[in-house]
């Protein structure tokens, strides 16, 4: 039977720690427990449930930070940004949605979104969710203090704790206290829509709109049958995959991007725009990555050079047979498949051959544990890798199995 411990407070999360390593007991750490299945199955009887350490430590919206509890709802954080009319720039999505059916908006804690690294359209744009970490607090495996960072953007020396810890799963430390940037939301927004059903022509046209003067700040590409599941009305019924083209800034300038943009891609197919409260509706369905959202299928997330993901989404949908979609203008691309066979090995040798990763993100937990869930690293990364989680942690005990094998900075993976 497995047994939850529920620490309250740093002091109390250290001590659950100590114990852990006195008596050499694996610890499955959660928040809400909502990414549970996002990598391996972790051996562990006891669960370190951080979801009673919540709060927000203070909010500075004039000096744009916020500092909160790992265990806080991203729920209760968005509306509290919202109300300043605020964001965290890099835009997460909804990710446990694509885990499991039912799940609230903003479902998981900020602690989750951190450890995972999980950014949404806008990460083309402002980075990763790493990139906007301005410092934690955390409990090592070997039940020691430690944090990095502080309250400003430039307050690094030395080693950049914030960027290992980030993307780790937990398995280097626990953290208990987060820093964040926050940003306002920009004055307006809107999306050009192109009719674009070639994969590969798609693309093409991302990586143009990317190259020009226009920046644009999401690029991403929607197939004929997905078009519907974002939850928005096509005004002209263009009836075909599309090119999704956000631009973002002061209205003027908006205005007239958006023209150039059109003007730009004329030759790819005909062309609509979004307005703001349609773009952001649209762009949420994209960072939630609505079409595949549900728990239903295996689900693949392949990560390559942007120029290159035409090729590749292109490439696995025939050879596969299964569904795509991509975003970060190619650099990240969805494969969704029906029934259970993987195919990892097809995937991953299609991935490489453009040297790319590829991550199974969702499928029955028996599949993910005959397989190595995270892109496999070369044999210096993986001594790297040891030596620190060695150093992080020496018994092991902090969500053991969970990663497997893990690649440097592995949110981005």
């Amino acid at each position: 039977m497995t047994e939850v411990i529920s620490p309250a407070t740093p002091e109390q999360l250290r001590e659950a720690i100590s114990w852990a390593l006195g008596s050499k007991t694996p610890l499955e750490i959660i928040g809400s427990g909502s990414k549970k299945t996002y990598g391996h199955s972790v051996a562990a009887d006891h669960v370190l449930d951080l979801s009673k350490l919540s709060g927000i430590m203070f909010y500075e919206p004039e000096e744009l930070v916020m500092s909160v509890r790992a265990g806080t709802s991203l729920a209760e954080i968005h509306a509290l940004l919202s109300d300043k009319n605020q964001q965290f720039h890099f835009e997460p999505g909804n990710f446990p949605g694509l885990l499991a059916d039912g799940v609230t908006d903003h479902a998981g804690t900020i602690g989750g979104l951190v450890a995972s690294n999980l950014s949404g359209p806008r990460r083309i744009k402002v980075g990763a969710a790493r990139d906007h970490l301005l410092g934690f607090e955390a409990i090592s495996g070997r039940a020691e203090d430690f944090k990095s960072g502080g309250r400003v953007m430039k307050n690094v020396t030395g080693f950049d704790l914030s960027k290992l810890m980030a993307g780790s799963f937990g398995t280097l430390g626990v953290m208990h206290t987060i820093t964040m940037k926050v940003m306002p939301r920009d004055e307006k927004t809107r999306t050009v829509l192109i009719a674009c059903d070639d994969i590969e022509s798609a693309g093409r046209a991302m990586t143009r709109a990317m190259g020009s003067e226009n920046e644009v700040s999401a690029a991403a590409w929607i197939a004929r049958e997905q078009v519907g599941m974002l939850g928005v009305d096509i005004a002209t019924g263009i009836g075909a995959g599309i090119v999704a083209l956000r631009l973002e800034g002061p209205a003027p300038s908006v205005a007239w991007r958006c023209e150039a943009l059109r003007k730009l891609l004329a030759d790819i197919g005909t062309s609509e725009e979004l307005h703001s409260t349609n773009s952001h509706v649209f762009w949420r369905s994209v960072a939630d990555v609505a079409p595949f959202a549900g728990g239903a299928g295996i689900l693949w997330r392949v990560s390559a050079a942007p120029a290159s993901g035409g090729a590749i989404a292109s490439k696995l949908a025939a050879e596969t047979g299964g569904k795509v979609m991509m975003d970060w203008a190619g650099a990240q691309i969805w494969l969704q498949l029906a029934g259970r066979d993987a195919m990892a090995d097809k995937v991953r040798d299609i991935a490489v051959s453009y040297d790319a990763r590829a991550v199974l993100v969702r499928a029955p937990e028996d599949i993910r544990n005959q397989m190595s869930v995270f892109h496999a690293e070369d044999a210096a990364l993986a001594r790297i890798n040891a030596r620190i989680r060695e150093n992080f942690d020496p018994e092991g005990i902090l969500n053991p199995g969970r990663i497997g094998q893990m690649l440097t900075k592995q949110g981005d993976a």
